[in-house]
């Protein structure tokens, strides 16, 4: 979000009206019907006590206006499509994007709809209202810096704008470009090969649930992926232009765990759950931590700046913590536009009208430009040019998730749970539970079109209407786990269900080794608190690195003749595989892993003419076009000769272990010219793998360094892949259903967005070392420990 502005003036001038804040402050909050009492925590975490849910709202409103307004602004900004107003052409396509996708067309429709129930509209009427009343009490010479640096004042906030950011995320955590790159694979390696590097069942899975099903009663299932011949060039087009659309919350970490153990692998024996969903990391942050109390009914955990209510955290009697399911939500359908009627279609034998929306896009320092978007019956052509493309995606039009997340805030049993789950259209996701009743449950959930077999994997034919969709997969079949004879349930990305469930969910799953060391761990666990599941969740051992160094190890020679090789191997051969930040072995292990990867597909990949987006070898946002690693895993620890690891580019054929020494060798070579042959503390992964929490500005200097932190790409607790950590664990909850007023949460960040003042950046180093708030919850504000009353607002309506 880079724009020319006046970031100095606009620094100093903030620096010079920051005040010293009171022990208690009071202030005046039209349309509460009684006063609401607001504690704050010494990370500025707030106790919210309210008579009703509308005064709650309306109290967080204003909170977030105080805290984050200018996060706020750029958020529904960014969803609305309406960036470039403020930032010119840099914002232009995301908006476009967002226009075609129509995000807030969607949200307006379902406020205007009879979806959303009564109480839920009066809470974001009321929310909005707190928001404007803390819009009305700023001078606007002294707005958050960010206005006064962009030169521009923000509008009054509506109901609609907190919905419009749930549904943006819905997009950014489910719209996927896998159908078009994996299009090109499929025309330039050819389906057999594709099928075979992209399998559906990949080895070593673990599923995050296990479905019982009589293998004889499926029908025949086809699994080839369907694409249609010679249009990778138009496949790359829209690839190409859809990749520009940067999102601030995708960084260098992708992924996410949740857990529930039941009671009896804990020492209260109640459950306890835990949860740590993997963003990119800025500031100001995602989240934004509160606990409300509403006549003596509590919920805590972190909130969206934006909206009432509470995404990730529990209640007195149930909690909830999310993964991204990573389900196919999307399909691209190539269109035959009429030669002698650009605004026609073809569908299924007929030559239909296109549905034209014209929107007014304003961009700063330019004249308005019009954007006219043209819908097929599978939704809005993302272009025209070298070949029609439509995407249709399941968060098209109005939406309930919102209804979803504000149900769970007051669910007390399992069954509301789930009831309030129904509502999930999108973004897809894998629910964990548990309640005070002792029950534990994992939910993959949301909205997923019946497909027919082979479809969803590349771009369809749309002319035909064969492949379109035939429906929603009933909520009642999608899968769910309860009470498990294992005593636990876990996701991270993965599968989630065994081979054999009857409807088709996806296929890009993330690779499986966070789950499989998850699942290691709490299978081992008992007696478990809070304070001894602190280490499970913050674990950094790499379970890639124990699959893989063994056997490139062994391909090395014996003798070697290297002393620095000497000592990388003899490393890494005496590695427990914890990624600490004073081991030199992650380094060598991350680093050679990368060329390996590079010397076993990029021969297959340069003479076919497949392009790799730059550096993206290694783990990285945009590298998706290549094989999932647990792939790589199985050609190496089973098929050594296989023909895959032979390079096309000599005239011998080579085994694994020739690519595992080569690679070896470069991997020797470019550590020593990056950090020295010495092998000092330069190699140290502390010195190499360092937090740093950019600013949502782009501005270097308004960003966090977090010092060293634990962990690799591979790790359940993910650090990075050579160079800067900016991504992760977004938030970290751990809730025992045996103490629930005594959870414990933390996040990368803080809960302030001006720069300089206390709450800027203060969870950072508590975060990077493990460390944790308190996330009291008690409905008498008497009861607070001291630690949690640093300060007091009184908000009231006179």
């Amino acid at each position: 979000m880079r724009a020319k502005c006046r970031w100095l003036p606009a620094v100093l001038l903030s620096l010079a009206s920051l005040t010293a804040v009171a022990a208690e402050q009071q202030a005046r909050l039209p349309g509460l019907s009684d006063k609401v009492e607001v504690y704050f925590d010494a990370y500025g975490n707030p106790h919210i006590y309210a008579s009703t849910a509308d005064d709650a709202a309306r109290a967080l409103g204003y909170l977030h206006a105080r805290d984050r307004l200018w996060q706020m602004d750029m958020f529904r900004r960014q969803a609305s499509g309406t960036t470039a107003e403020v930032l010119g052409r840099d914002g232009l396509e995301n908006d476009r994007l967002m226009r075609q996708l129509g995000i807030r067309r969607g949200c307006e429709e379902l406020w205007k709809s009879d979806q959303l129930p009564a109480d839920l509209k009066a809470a974001l009427v009321a929310y909005a209202e707190g928001v404007n009343s803390r819009l009305r009490e700023l001078d606007p010479k002294k707005l958050p810096i960010y206005f006064q640096a962009l030169e521009y004042q923000p509008s009054e906030w509506t109901p609609v704008d907190s919905l419009v950011f749930n549904k943006y995320m819905a997009w950014d955590q489910s719209g996927t470009l896998d159908d078009l790159w994996f299009g090109v694979m499929v025309e330039k390696l050819g389906v057999e090969a594709a099928e075979e590097l992209w399998p559906l069942d990949r080895p070593y899975e673990e599923p995050t649930v296990v479905v019982q099903v009589d293998q004889q009663k499926l029908p025949p299932q086809k699994t080839k992926p369907t694409a249609s011949a010679g249009l990778s060039d138009a496949y790359q087009a829209a690839f190409d232009r859809l990749s520009r659309v940067t999102s601030p919350f995708r960084g260098l970490s992708y992924g996410s765990n949740n857990w529930a153990v039941d009671g009896t692998k804990t020492r209260s024996g109640k459950p306890i759950l835990c949860s740590d969903p993997h963003l990119g990391f800025h500031i100001p942050a995602i989240w934004y931590t509160a606990h409300l109390s509403i006549a003596g009914k509590n919920v805590a955990g972190c909130t969206f700046p934006g909206g009432p209510g509470v995404i990730i955290g529990h209640n007195d009697h149930t909690g909830w913590g999310i993964t991204n399911l990573q389900a196919d939500a999307v399909d691209l359908f190539v269109e035959t536009i009429n030669p002698e009627n650009s605004l026609q279609y073809k569908h299924r034998g007929e030559w239909k009208a296109l549905r034209r929306v014209s929107e007014k896009i304003a961009v700063r320092g330019e004249p308005e430009q019009t954007l006219d978007i043209d819908y097929t019956v599978h939704g809005p052509l993302i272009q025209r040019e070298p070949k029609p493309i439509a995407l249709c995606w399941n968060g098209l039009g109005p939406t309930t998730e919102f209804v979803a997340f504000w149900q769970l805030q007051t669910a007390q049993t399992l069954e509301q749970f789930l009831a309030a789950l129904s509502k999930l259209t999108t973004p897809g996701l894998n629910m964990a539970y548990a309640d005070i009743h002792g029950n534990i449950a994992m939910h993959p959930c949301g909205a997923y079109p019946l497909r027919l077999p082979g479809a969803g994997r590349a771009p369809l034919d749309g002319a035909s209407g064969e492949h379109d969709w035939q429906g929603m997969i009933p909520a009642n079949e999608m899968p769910l786990a309860v009470n498990p004879d294992c005593h636990y349930v876990a996701s991270a990305n993965g599968r989630p269900t065994s081979v054999g469930y009857p409807h088709y969910l996806g296929w890009m799953w993330d690779c499986s080794y966070r789950k499989r060391r998850i699942n290691q761990l709490l299978e081992a666990a008992s007696d478990l608190t809070v304070e001894s599941m602190r280490p499970i969740q913050f674990d950094h051992y790499d379970k890639a690195a124990e699959c893989f160094v063994p056997s490139l190890l062994a391909a090395l020679d014996a003798d070697l003749q290297d002393p620095l090789a000497r000592r990388c191997r003899d490393t890494l051969a005496e590695w427990n595989y914890q990624a600490d930040t004073k081991t030199l072995a992650p380094v060598i292990w991350l680093r050679w892993f990368s060329i390996f990867r590079e010397q076993v597909w990029n021969d297959e990949w340069a003479p076919r003419d497949i392009k790799q987006p730059g550096g993206s070898w290694g783990f990285s946002g945009t590298n998706r076009r290549e094989p999932m690693i647990e792939v790589l895993e199985y050609l190496t620890r089973e098929h050594p000769r296989s023909s895959w690891f032979d390079d096309r580019a000599t005239p011998q054929r080579e085994t694994r272990d020739d690519i595992a020494r080569r690679s070896f060798q470069l991997a020797v070579e470019s550590l020593a010219r990056d950090f020295g042959p010495e092998m000092d503390q330069r190699w140290q992964w502390g010195n190499i793998n360092r937090l740093f929490v950019r600013s949502m500005t782009g501005k270097e200097e308004l960003g966090r360094d977090g010092g060293p932190v634990v962990g690799t790409a591979y790790t359940s607790n993910p650090g990075g892949n050579i160079g800067r950590v900016g991504g992760g664990a977004s938030y970290r909850l751990i809730v025992d259903f045996g103490h629930p007023s005594q959870s414990l949460g933390v996040y990368p960040g803080g809960q302030s967005e001006i720069p300089f003042t206390t709450h800027y950046a203060d969870q950072i180093k508590l975060w990077a070392a493990g460390e944790y708030d308190t996330l009291a919850m008690t409905s008498d504000p008497s009861k607070l420990p001291d630690a949690e009353k640093k300060s007091k607002l009184v908000l009231s309506a006179k």
